[in-house]
């Protein structure tokens, strides 16, 4: 049984909603049976942008699975902004994992992510000097948090939601001295060793709608300027492989 999941990311709120997007927001519920939100909610991380975020949040009249992005991370009361998120219905996930049940059982399993780049795995991007030991560390860091998120979810359809990408595949038009900013393949390699069915991720704004990981998981990228909106598409469980390993990525 598919699901119909909507899709957004990079909202990036600051003191008004533009009519159009929350007219789509709130027209949501006739078309999907969820809202996914992928990261940068906020512009600035300011108490004020958030609860003019939750306002929007309020009209959607789905369940409403959320990550952090790195703009959301500006804010210096994380406790606060996760609370006026959470009063409006928003689930918001940073290395947690939530069921709902949409006719399946349907696992979510978020995280913000982190930077890093996707060298040696994806093309011949060379690392940027700005790689460092620091960021290196924080990119294993978010991987092994994803990794203890998806071992937490046993369900018929799997989904990985986060802010930066997976793979190099979904970033389109973005220059490849940016790539160290916008995800790495750490993040890629946890994933294909799971049984996940789609992963959504925002940030790439000059990327392209899909991609896949390594392993041949489906990706969306859902920044807002990409798809010009909500991503609205049926969602079914992929066939599993019989036990085992789902693709040979080697955990680093």
């Amino acid at each position: 049984m598919p699901v119909r999941i909507a899709a957004i990311g990079d909202l990036h709120v600051r003191s008004e909603i533009p009519a159009g997007l929350a007219d789509e927001l709130t027209a949501l519920h006739q078309r999907a049976d969820v809202l996914v939100v992928a990261g940068d909610i906020t512009d600035g991380g300011r108490i004020p942008e958030v609860e003019l975020a939750a306002s929007l949040f309020r009209t959607v009249a789905l369940p409403i699975v959320a990550v952090p992005g790195n703009h959301d991370r500006r804010c210096l009361r994380r406790t606060e902004f996760r609370r006026i998120l959470e009063s409006a219905g928003v689930i918001l996930l940073d290395a947690e994992a939530t069921i709902l049940d949409l006719g399946i059982r349907v696992g979510f399993a978020g995280i913000g992510g982190y930077g890093g780049g996707f060298w040696p795995d994806e093309g011949p991007f060379l690392l940027h000097s700005r790689v460092s030991q620091a960021l290196a560390l924080r990119a294993r860091r978010e991987a092994i948090r994803l990794e203890t998120t998806l071992a937490q979810l046993e369900t018929d359809l799997t989904v990985v939601v986060m802010h930066y990408s997976p793979t190099a595949t979904t970033l389109g038009n973005e220059p490849p001295q940016k790539y160290w900013m916008l995800g790495n393949s750490q993040l890629g390699r946890v994933i294909d060793r799971h049984p996940v069915d789609l992963v959504i991720h925002g940030h790439a704004h000059l990327g392209n709608p899909t991609g896949q990981t390594l392993g041949g998981i489906p990706v969306w990228n859902v920044a807002t300027t990409v798809p010009g909106g909500p991503v609205i598409q049926d969602v079914a469980p992929r066939p599993k492989p019989l036990g085992g390993q789902l693709h040979a990525g080697i955990a680093r």
